[in-house]
């Protein structure tokens, strides 16, 4: 009688040092070629960056003059610019992270992206503020009102990351597919053949801490209106965000979970660059849009 033996994981290309492409890998080649690489990597940036500063600058203009045609202008490139956002965002997780590992592919991992750079945006806007005002600004301007209705942006795109991360283990899952099972192995989603590891606790932490343990703290209304159980909300995302990215990235480089000076390093680095340059620009002009044709409409805004 023949005995049925498990299939075995597919080891990772780049476990043990750089090895030679496979036809896989060879057949991507036109695609993630280092200088058509480096381009579109470089228009998505000055995409972005363009995008930003045209809204900006419409906003300062307004200041200025008062012309309510800014606010029309704004409006009526909202759809291309998410469009063309939205197109960038998806590609730029493509090759930034999702080529980290050349066999593996899902359709749905720039809408995962996607949700939680919101969720880190909203809950890194919420402690800017909190900061600003403690430090005597927007006193007006930002009150329990905007603060609540930021605090529900969190909790939707909260559950809104976790049904996009759910959708994709589920398909990954039901389908089966050894390029694309894999990549969960590798994160110690399955416990066959020893492939527990550290990243199966990484795992189900972000189950916990990014969904679950969130979704539950920041259900209750009192919550989003209370600005010191907000603000502990904001710090617990971001962290929880980043694990979530270094869950993406780390077990493609050599399996191992680390946190160096390297790590230490790009915080403080790239960081306070950012940093830098947003001081700056708060710094040139009026924090508050004092021609904004709908301020008082906004600073007279109640939830229901």
């Amino acid at each position: 009688a023949q005995v049925e033996t498990a299939p075995q994981v597919q080891e990772h290309p780049i476990a043990h040092g750089v090895q030679p492409p496979d036809e896989l890998t060879l057949a991507k080649r036109s695609w993630l070629n280092p200088g058509f690489f480096i381009a579109r990597v470089l228009f998505y940036f000055v995409v972005w960056s363009l995008l930003g500063q045209w809204y900006w600058r419409q906003s300062w203009k307004q200041d200025i003059t008062g012309d309510v045609g800014a606010t029309v202008r704004m409006q009526t490139l909202s759809a291309p610019s998410l469009i063309l956002l939205g197109l960038t965002l998806t590609f730029g997780a493509f090759d930034l992270i999702m080529s980290l590992d050349p066999h593996w592919y899902s359709t749905i991992f720039g809408v995962y992206l996607f949700a939680g750079s919101v969720v880190n945006a909203l809950a890194a806007l919420i402690l800017v503020l909190m900061l600003m005002q403690r430090w005597g600004y927007l006193q007006l301007s930002v009150n329990n009102e905007h603060f609540h209705d930021l605090g529900k942006w969190l909790f939707a795109f909260v559950f809104f990351w976790g049904y996009i991360a759910f959708s994709q283990y589920l398909l990954l899952w039901y389908a089966s597919i050894p390029e694309e099972t894999d990549w969960l192995v590798r994160r110690g989603a399955s416990t066959a053949h020893g492939a527990t590891n550290v990243w199966s606790g990484v795992t189900i932490a972000l189950l916990v801490g990014n969904l679950l343990i969130p979704f539950a703290g920041l259900l209750s209304r009192h919550v989003k209106r209370q600005r010191t159980a907000l603000a502990f909300w904001a710090v617990w995302l971001l962290v929880f965000h980043w694990i979530d990215l270094y869950w993406l990235i780390v077990p493609e480089l050599d399996g191992k979970a680390y946190f160096g000076l390297l790590d230490v390093a790009t915080f403080v680095g790239i960081g306070g660059i950012f940093l830098a340059a947003f001081v700056r620009l708060l710094a040139r002009h009026s924090l508050r849009p004092r021609k904004d044709p709908r301020l008082v409409e906004s600073v007279a805004f109640e939830n229901i």
